[in-house]
């Protein structure tokens, strides 16, 4: 799942860009328990579904210009201190915003499976959130923007102040809320995906799927600040990387996949390191930089070649 170090709002996780579903060995996902791709990824508009989700979860928890990064500026601005002498830039995108709520409201209107349930029903309390957190953007901005502040002594940004903190601070706990309920679906997808390519031979991928899948509950950990669960989990987590590089090693030189393979390894191992550094420090830095080669590494798997179906 796709992270972000907003480490003031308890660090948001995310999915996997893409949703497509290689379906070679999916009747064998079902051994040792394992529900098949199908069952876990659920029907075609389930699937859909949940690209809109992801696609708006994105650009939710945007590193840039995402819900979470607004409020640290928005904070940063201090308004009940500041004096309509100051020079104030405001911080927002609406645009970001728009296309999440856009891709939400996609995604809503599909009819998927009983899979859906969980992320349909935080959908439906995170929507009027963020649809609120953008009328104050679009009522605050041009006030700001124009620098009308300076002709009513911030007035209105001031008496406006406690609404917009509360309305991010509504948007984040309903992100938060949504990223559970995403988090739940692709990991049971992703686990289903991981046995199939076991029991169809496809020994390479599924080497990178266990790595990635041991690198999103290791981030976790360490997002969570819980030390000894990444040392638990760190042993496993090089063995699997370990396992990507020997996998590497065996594509050949024209294999669409040898350059993402390696990418993928580097930013993982590149995620070790960081702990390591953090551990060593203590540094916040550090811990984001754990997530952020995390989120490399998600971004990465989008460009790698899957069986076809």
């Amino acid at each position: 799942m796709m992270k972000t170090g907003m480490r003031a709002l308890a660090l948001a996780t995310a999915g996997v860009l893409t949703l497509g579903l290689a379906a070679c060995g999916d009747g064998a996902g079902k051994e040792g328990g394992t529900a098949s791709v199908a069952e876990a990824a659920g029907n075609v508009a389930t699937q859909e579904k949940f690209n809109h989700y992801v696609e708006a979860f994105n650009k939710l928890i945007d590193d840039s210009w995402g819900v979470g990064n607004n409020f640290r500026s928005y904070q940063q601005l201090d308004i009940p201190n500041k004096s309509a002498n100051d020079s104030i830039y405001f911080p927002e995108n609406i645009t970001t915003l728009e296309g999440a709520i856009e891709a939400l409201k996609e995604g809503r209107a599909l009819r998927g499976g009983n899979q859906a349930n969980a992320a349909d029903a935080a959908v439906d309390k995170l929507l009027p959130t963020l649809e609120a957190l953008l009328t104050q953007w679009k009522t605050l901005d041009p006030y700001y923007e124009s620098r009308r502040y300076r002709e009513d002594n911030l007035a209105q940004g001031k008496a406006a102040d406690a609404g917009l903190k509360s309305a991010y601070e509504a948007a984040i706990a309903g992100i938060n809320e949504f990223d559970t309920a995403l988090t739940a679906y692709l990991r049971a997808r992703d686990e289903a995906q991981l046995a199939a390519y076991r029991a169809a031979g496809h020994g390479e991928l599924a080497s990178l799927m266990d790595a990635m899948q041991k690198a999103d509950h290791f981030s976790d950990s360490v997002i969570e600040d819980n030390k000894a669960e990444a040392d638990r989990q760190l042993p496993a987590l090089e063995a699997a990387v370990a396992e990507v590089r020997k996998a590497e090693a065996t594509l050949a030189a024209d294999d669409g996949n040898k350059t993402e393979f390696k990418l993928i390894a580097d930013y993982l191992e590149g995620m070790i390191g960081d702990y390591r550094d953090y551990k060593q420090g203590g540094s916040d830095r550090d811990r984001e930089s754990v997530v952020d080669n995390y989120n490399r590494a998600v971004g990465q798997m989008g460009d790698v070649e899957h069986p076809a179906s």
